[in-house]
C-alpha cells in the first residue's frame, strides 16, 4: 500500500508544475497561556478526539485523522498528515509517528517525532466562524515536506443528501474548494504556504484523496506556525443564496487572524469557568472533571443558520456516513442536560436550549406541514423528540416519524423549566413560556388512559427502553416518575404565576398519581421498585435501576426507597465502572445489549443521586467514583455513551462523546456528594454534603490537604454570589469551620446539614460569636444509614461592597468514617471490587452490609481513633485502623455478602 502512496505523490509532485514562494507565509508563534485543566498523555491512535465550536466541529482519532463538520454540512473526512524527508519518496504516516496528546478546552495539540523532525499539530475551533485553524509547530534538522491530505464529501448531515459535488483547486488561496450543484454551502481547504498536488477534474470527486504540499527547509519555520485553514460558507439566511468571496474571506481571516481566534476561545472558556461554579477540594480528579464536565456541555451548544442555536445530544464520527454521533437536537437530552447546567450556573445554555425546543412544540400539527394518517388526533403541546440538523435541507417533520416519538419528552420539558426557574430565579422567562408550559402539561394529561392519574405510554410513544420485549408495556417505572415530578413543579410554577386553577388542578393530580406509582410499581416480595406494569396490572418483575429518578426527587415511600438502593447496590446491578441497565441474572440480560444489560453513565445521573439524597454515601462514592474515571480513560474531557455489562470498555456502537453521560456524573456530583441545591425563588441555598473520607477512593483523590479543604465559588443566587469555604481539622476534637460569603443586595438563607462521623458527637457549634450549647439545641439526627447534623440556617447579610461574611463552627468528638484502602479498576477488567450495601448504627453497634468476590480480600480504613473508639469486631479483624474482611472461598467466582459488627466503647 506504501508503494502505491509513493508513486501517486511523485506524479502529482511534478504534474503541478508549481514553484515555491521564496518565503514561506506563515504567522508568527505565540504562547499558548498555560492552563491548569490541561490533561496529556501518549497518544492512542484508536482513540477519540474532538474540538467543538457553535458553528464547526472537528472530530477525529489520536493520531491525528479527523473529519471536518460546518453544521449542518460534512465537507470532508480522513484528513490526515504524511511527511517526505529530503529526496525520498517514501511517505512517513503521522499516525505511525504520532507520540502525545494534549488538550486544554481551548486547543488540543498532538505530536508527531521522527528522528530528523517535530512536528506538533495545534487544533482550534473558533467560537463564532464556520470552520477551523490548524496550526503546524515544525522542528526540521533536513528538508521536509508535509503532505494533507483528505477526501471530500460535500453532504449534509443525516438523513438529507445531495448530490453534483465538485472540488478544484483555487490559486488565490492555495486551496481546495469544495461545493456542490446549488451551491448551497462552499468550503476551502488549503495552507497559503501550500501548493496543489492532485488535478481533481472539476465536475466530480476523485476517487483519490485531495493533497497539497508544504516544503519547509531546516531553521525556516524557528519563530513560525504554518496554518491550515478548513473554511465555510454558508447562503444568506435572507436569500438562501451562495455569495462566493464570503468563503474566500473567511479562509484568509481564520489564517491572518490565528492568534485573535485563540485568543478569544481562551478568555471564551476562562469565563465559562470562572462565572460558573468552581470547586476546590482534596480530590484534584473530581474538580478537574467538574471543569471539563463544564466544556463538554457547553460544546453542545450549536448554532445551526437554518434552525437556530440549541443543544445537541453529543458527537462521534460517522466515518462514511453522514451521522457525526448524536449531533442532532434532542429534546429529552437537552432537559436532562439542563438540570447539571442549572446545578452549574450556566443558566444561559439552560434557557437557550429550552428556548429552541419551544420552536417545535405540537401546535394543531404544526411544524408539520402535511397531516399524517398515522399521527393521534390530537397531539398539540407534545415536546420534540429530535430534530436533525439538515432540516430544510430535507422533509424531516413529513418524510421521517423520528420527530416526536418519544413519551418521556414532554414531561422531562416541564421539570427541566421548573429546575431552571428555581435555580436561576428568571420568573420573566416562565411567564413568557407560561402557554407552552401548560400545553405540555395538558398533553401528559391526556395519556392517562385508563384515568388512574398515571401517564402511561399508550399512544404517547417511547419510554425508557426504544426495542425489546420490555418495550411494548403499559408503562414504565421511568415515565411514570418523570411525570409525577412534573406535577409537583406544575404546582410550584402555577403558584409562581398565581393560577389558582392550575395550582389546585396539579395538587389534586399528585394526590391521586403519587399512591398509585406507589402501588403499581412495589414488589413486595423482592422488596424493590418494579420496572414497568401491563395494561392488565400485571408488573414486570425485572430489576432495573430505572425507579431512580423517582427515588431522587423523593417521591416514593422511604424504608422501600432504602430497601430499593439496598438492592441496586449489589453486584447484580453495581459494577466498579458504573449501573447495569439490567440484572445480570435475568433471562434477558446482555451485556453488549444497549437496553438490556450495558452500563449507561446516563442512568447514574438519577440512580447515583439518589443513593447520596437517601445517605448512601459509601455505595453512592464508589459510583460516583466509577463515571468520573471515565473522563479520563477513553477520550479526554468528556464520557462515552454506554460501556459492556461484563467488562469496564465502551461497546463499539457507542458514541464518545455523550452529553447525558456527562450529566451522569455532574449531577451527583454537585446535588449528591456537595449537597448543593439553590433555590433563587426563596432567595434560599441548601448545603448539605455526603462526604466520605477524602483521598482514598478508588486512587481519584490523590492530594490530600491538612486539614481538609473545601472551598465552592461563584454560587449564583439570582443577583448575588455566594461562595462557601469549609475547612476540618482533627485532633482530639473536630472542628468544623464553615465561612459563607455573599455579594448583592439582598439576605440570602443558607442551609447547612452535614454527616456527623458514626459514633462522634456534637459538643457545641458557634454562628459568627453566638456559642449555642447542643442542650438548648439538639444538634443530630440518625438515618437508616447515618446520622446527620439537625438543619442550621444562616442568613447572610446584604453586602454593602464587597463581600459580606458570616461563620459557622462546629465542635465535635470524633466518630468512626469508613472506606476502602483501594478501589483500583482499569479498562478491560471486569466487576470484582468490594460493595457496600448498607451501614446501620443502633445503640453502640454499626452493622456493615457489604459484598464481594468469592475468596477475596479488601481492607476498609476507619481512621486513626479507630482502635480508641471500637471494643471489638465481628466478621473480620482491625489492626491499626484498618478492618481486613476475607470472602470465604467457593469453586466459582461469584460475589457473596458478609456482615460486620463493629461494636464501640
Amino acid at each position: 500500500m506504501k508503494h502505491i502512496i509513493t508513486l501517486f505523490v511523485m506524479c502529482v509532485s511534478f504534474a503541478s508544475g508549481q514553484t515555491l514562494p521564496e518565503t514561506l507565509p506563515t504567522i508568527p508563534t505565540f504562547a499558548f497561556h498555560k492552563n491548569d485543566l490541561e490533561i496529556s498523555r501518549t497518544a492512542q491512535p484508536t482513540q477519540y478526539f474532538d474540538k467543538i465550536g457553535p458553528k464547526a466541529g472537528l472530530i477525529g482519532y489520536e493520531d491525528g485523522r479527523f473529519e471536518l463538520w460546518v453544521w449542518p454540512w460534512k465537507p470532508l473526512r480522513n484528513f490526515e498528515l504524511q511527511f517526505l524527508l529530503g529526496t525520498s519518496t517514501q511517505p512517513i504516516l503521522a499516525r505511525e509517528v504520532v507520540r502525545t496528546i494534549s488538550v486544554t478546552p481551548e486547543v488540543t495539540t498532538i505530536t508527531y517525532t521522527y528522528e530528523s523532525f517535530t512536528v506538533r499539530e495545534n487544533f482550534l475551533i473558533p467560537r463564532n466562524e464556520p470552520g477551523a485553524i490548524i496550526l503546524l509547530d515544525v522542528h526540521t534538522t533536513e528538508p521536509l515536506s508535509i503532505i494533507p491530505g483528505f477526501i471530500p464529501v460535500m453532504q449534509p448531515m443525516w438523513p438529507a443528501g445531495v448530490g453534483g459535488q465538485f472540488s478544484y483547486w483555487d490559486d488565490d488561496v492555495h486551496g481546495y474548494v469544495i461545493s456542490e450543484g446549488q451551491w448551497r454551502a462552499e468550503f476551502i481547504c488549503g495552507s497559503p504556504a501550500g501548493n496543489q498536488m492532485a488535478a481533481p477534474p472539476a465536475h466530480m470527486f476523485a476517487d483519490n484523496p485531495l493533497q497539497f504540499r508544504i516544503d519547509v527547509k531546516p531553521g525556516e519555520t524557528q519563530g513560525k506556525l504554518i496554518p491550515i485553514i478548513i473554511a465555510g460558507a454558508l447562503p444568506d439566511t435572507n436569500t438562501w443564496k451562495m455569495h462566493f468571496d464570503s468563503v474566500k474571506a473567511t479562509y484568509t481571516r481564520l489564517w491572518k487572524n490565528a492568534p485573535a481566534y485563540y485568543e478569544e476561545c481562551y478568555k471564551y472558556y476562562q469565563n465559562l469557568r470562572h462565572s460558573t461554579v468552581e470547586i476546590t477540594s482534596p480530590d484534584r480528579k473530581c474538580d478537574l472533571a467538574l471543569e471539563w464536565g463544564k466544556v463538554a456541555l457547553d460544546n453542545l451548544m450549536v448554532d445551526n443558520p437554518r434552525l437556530g442555536y440549541g443543544m445537541v445530544a453529543g458527537f462521534g464520527l460517522s466515518g462514511g456516513g453522514e451521522r457525526p454521533g448524536f449531533a442532532w437536537f434532542f429534546g429529552g437530552d437537552a432537559f436532562i442536560n439542563i438540570l447539571s447546567l442549572n446545578s452549574l450556573g450556566m443558566f444561559q445554555q439552560a434557557r437557550a436550549a429550552l428556548t429552541f425546543t419551544q420552536k417545535w412544540q405540537r401546535q394543531d400539527n404544526y411544524p408539520v406541514r402535511k397531516k399524517n394518517p398515522a399521527d393521534p388526533p390530537n397531539d398539540v403541546g407534545k415536546m420534540a423528540h429530535e430534530l436533525s440538523q439538515s432540516d430544510g435541507l430535507c422533509d424531516w417533520w413529513n418524510d421521517y416519524h423520528f420527530g416526536y416519538n418519544h413519551a418521556d419528552t414532554t414531561p422531562w420539558y416541564i421539570v427541566a423549566m421548573a429546575d431552571y426557574v428555581r435555580t436561576s430565579g428568571d420568573i420573566a422567562f416562565l411567564r413568557q413560556s407560561w402557554i407552552s408550559v401548560k400545553q405540555a402539561y395538558d398533553w401528559c394529561l391526556s395519556k392517562d388512559s385508563d384515568k388512574d392519574g398515571l401517564m402511561d405510554l399508550k399512544g404517547a410513544g417511547l419510554g425508557a427502553l426504544e426495542f425489546g420485549k420490555l418495550v411494548g408495556i403499559y408503562a414504565d417505572v421511568y415515565t411514570c416518575g418523570v411525570f409525577v415530578q412534573a406535577i409537583k413543579e406544575m404546582r410550584f410554577m402555577a403558584h409562581l404565576m398565581g393560577d389558582s386553577a392550575m395550582t389546585k388542578q396539579a395538587e389534586a393530580q399528585y394526590g391521586k398519581a403519587q399512591p398509585r406509582m406507589e402501588k403499581l410499581f412495589w414488589l413486595e416480595k423482592e422488596k424493590y421498585y418494579s420496572y414497568g406494569a401491563t395494561d392488565h396490572g400485571e408488573q414486570v418483575h425485572e430489576k432495573t435501576p430505572w425507579s431512580g429518578i423517582a427515588m431522587m426527587f423523593g417521591l416514593l415511600d422511604e424504608k422501600r426507597t432504602d430497601q430499593t438502593l439496598e438492592a441496586f447496590n449489589s453486584s447484580d446491578l453495581s459494577t466498579d465502572w458504573g449501573v447495569r441497565s439490567l440484572s445480570n441474572k435475568s433471562k434477558l440480560f446482555d451485556p453488549t445489549n444497549y437496553n438490556y444489560g450495558a452500563v449507561w453513565p446516563f442512568i447514574a445521573s438519577f440512580y447515583n443521586t439518589a443513593q447520596f439524597k437517601h445517605h448512601y454515601a459509601l455505595a453512592g462514592y464508589q459510583i460516583l467514583q466509577a463515571n468520573i474515571g471515565h473522563v479520563f480513560d477513553h477520550a479526554l474531557g468528556v464520557v462515552p455513551e454506554v460501556f459492556s455489562g461484563d467488562l469496564n470498555e465502551k461497546l463499539g456502537e457507542a458514541y464518545h462523546h455523550q452529553g447525558f453521560s456527562t450529566t451522569g456524573y455532574l449531577l451527583p456530583l454537585i446535588r449528591g456528594l456537595f449537597g448543593l441545591e439553590v433555590d433563587a425563588v426563596q432567595h434560599k441555598i441548601v448545603y448539605e454534603p455526603h462526604f466520605v473520607q477524602w483521598g482514598t477512593v478508588g486512587g481519584i483523590g490523590t492530594e490530600s490537604r491538612s486539614p481538609a479543604i473545601v472551598d465552592i465559588q461563584n454560587i449564583h443566587l439570582g443577583a448575588d454570589t455566594v461562595r462557601i469555604h469549609a475547612e476540618e481539622e482533627t485532633r482530639n476534637q473536630m472542628v468544623s469551620t464553615l465561612t459563607f460569603q455573599g455579594t448583592g443586595p439582598e439576605r440570602a438563607q443558607i442551609v447547612y446539614s452535614s454527616v456527623v462521623p458514626m459514633g462522634g458527637t456534637v459538643d457545641s457549634f458557634m454562628v459568627d460569636s453566638d456559642r449555642l450549647n447542643v442542650i438548648r439545641h439538639p444538634p443530630t439526627l440518625r438515618t437508616s444509614q447515618d446520622q446527620h447534623l439537625l438543619p442550621i440556617g444562616i442568613t447572610l447579610s446584604p453586602a454593602r461592597a464587597q463581600y459580606v461574611s458570616d461563620r459557622l463552627q462546629i465542635w465535635m468528638k470524633p466518630g468512626i468514617e469508613l472506606y476502602l484502602t483501594s478501589h483500583d479498576c482499569h479498562t478491560g477488567d471486569p466487576n470484582q471490587n468490594l460493595k457496600f450495601i448498607s451501614q446501620k448504627f443502633e445503640g453502640n453497634t454499626i452493622t456493615l452490609r457489604i459484598e464481594g468476590m468469592s475468596g477475596a480480600s479488601f481492607d476498609m480504613t476507619v481512621g486513626n481513633t479507630a482502635d480508641s473508639l471500637i471494643q471489638s469486631v465481628e466478621g473480620a479483624s482491625l489492626h491499626n485502623g484498618n478492618i481486613h474482611v476475607v470472602f470465604d472461598p467457593k469453586p466459582q467466582a461469584e460475589f457473596s455478602q458478609k456482615e460486620i459488627r463493629l461494636i464501640l466503647k
